[in-house]
């Protein structure tokens, strides 16, 4: 007797949400997509069920990834229109290149003022 089974990583968009504060680039009220990543068993070609799920969001200004709580994405999952916390979010990754939050010109990074409109960064 064979038996087939496989585990495939999955992903899905939730939607775009509002998250109140990004502290990369301190922009406020931005909209951004959540994921979920997971894992699938699949048994004889049959997703059976789902599991190591992890949620992630993006800065829509500078790309810089974020990973949400387990909590907070199963809440921001049920919810269409929940909002994220940005107390429950953690940076995994930061784009190369950074953007001034004001006028969005490209900044080296280490900068601290905006060589375009002299903002503080």
């Amino acid at each position: 007797m064979f038996f087939f089974f496989a585990i495939t990583s999955d992903t899905r968009d939730l939607g775009p949400r509002k998250c109140r504060y990004f502290p990369c680039c301190g922009i406020k009220d931005a909209m951004a997509v959540v994921t979920c990543a997971s894992q699938r068993f699949i048994f004889f070609f049959i997703p059976m069920f789902r599991f190591g799920k992890r949620y992630f969001i993006s800065c829509p200004n500078c790309g810089s990834v974020y990973e949400i709580s387990r909590e907070e994405g199963k809440r921001l999952e049920h919810d269409p229109n929940a909002e994220v916390n940005p107390e429950k979010i953690f940076r995994l990754a930061r784009r190369a290149s950074h953007y001034c939050p004001f006028c969005g010109t490209a900044v080296p990074p280490g900068s601290r003022f905006c060589p375009h409109c002299g903002q503080k960064l």
